[in-house]
């Protein structure tokens, strides 16, 4: 049987999806161990020591991080790379983020809910950002709550160890909301990106800033080669793309630059790279409902 070019373009991500556990899950966590032994700073050996939540909101709250650790190192690193090269770590390193979103497309479209027919992703996306941001100043901090990252940890470490730890309720609804509600059973498995995510919410506003200039790598379109087909807005995981009235738009802030649209396009159409965006409608009025991804 011949693979569709959006799933061997899939297969073809998926190893970056794995270097991502080396570097910052536990058993190995690379990353926090190279850069530890570099600066000197003991750090748990796992996610926990690479999360960049805790540190986003003492940065973001004005209570500060110190200037050479891991936190603050990684932080750096994060703005820089996006700034420059879009969001690829959602987009290439970020397990948490492509488990479910592979998971999902093992599930028919019949059974998976079209969020967008509902509602925008973006308001809630960043509602929640905000609401992360402020509850440090009402009612306590949620930084550590409803961590997917946290939880694919469990899941590791249950199938190094066969120990899962402590499931709290907090743990199992975190694990149902990422993996049932907004993972197998969401069309793109990508819910909980779309709309729980603060790290990846900071990364999309900074590349849209970033995308400005012409320098930045970017998702270009060529809208002279674009016939409408629609194969990017059905292969999209975020539904960063949509048609309406044959016009193709794009939504920088919740694209991952995963580059799914990219391999699918049948025109080259879309690419990745320097220069100029080139949408002509960059961001969204209306969410329409994406086209059945099966059809890709």
């Amino acid at each position: 049987m011949k693979l569709k070019k959006g799933n061997i373009f899939l297969i073809k991500r998926a190893p970056w999806y794995l270097l991502g556990i080396v570097l910052f899950y536990a058993p190995f966590a690379l990353y926090s161990r190279v850069l530890g032994n570099l600066i000197n700073e003991k750090a748990s050996i796992d996610i926990h020591s690479n999360c960049l939540r805790v540190p986003l909101q003492y940065l973001l709250t004005g209570k500060g991080v110190a200037l050479i650790s891991i936190a603050s190192i990684s932080l750096f690193l994060l703005f820089i790379v996006t700034f420059f090269f879009g969001t690829i770590f959602c987009g290439r390193l970020c397990a948490a983020g492509a488990f479910p979103e592979y998971l999902s497309r093992v599930v028919p479209e019949k059974f998976k809910i079209n969020w967008y027919k509902f509602v925008n992703p973006i308001p809630i996306r960043y509602g929640f950002l905000v609401g992360f941001l402020i509850t440090p100043f009402l009612a306590g901090s949620i930084v550590c709550s409803f961590c997917n990252l946290s939880f694919l940890q469990r899941l590791i470490n249950g199938g190094f160890w066969g120990n899962f730890g402590f499931l709290g309720s907090t743990t199992i609804i975190t694990g149902f909301l990422w993996l049932i509600i907004f993972g197998v059973f969401t069309k793109g498995g990508r819910g909980y990106c779309n709309f729980i995510c603060p790290v990846g919410a900071v990364q999309s506003i900074i590349y849209s800033i970033g995308s400005r200039f012409g320098f930045t790598f970017k998702m270009r379109f060529a809208k002279e080669k674009c016939v409408s087909c629609a194969a990017c807005v059905k292969t999209c995981p975020m539904g960063s793309l949509q048609i309406q009235d044959k016009v193709i738009s794009y939504e920088k802030l919740n694209c991952i630059n995963c580059r799914q649209c990219v391999a699918t396009c049948p025109k080259s159409a879309i690419s990745y790279g320097i220069g100029k965006g080139g949408w002509e409608n960059e961001r969204n009025i209306k969410h329409e409902i994406p086209i059945p991804l099966e059809e890709v």
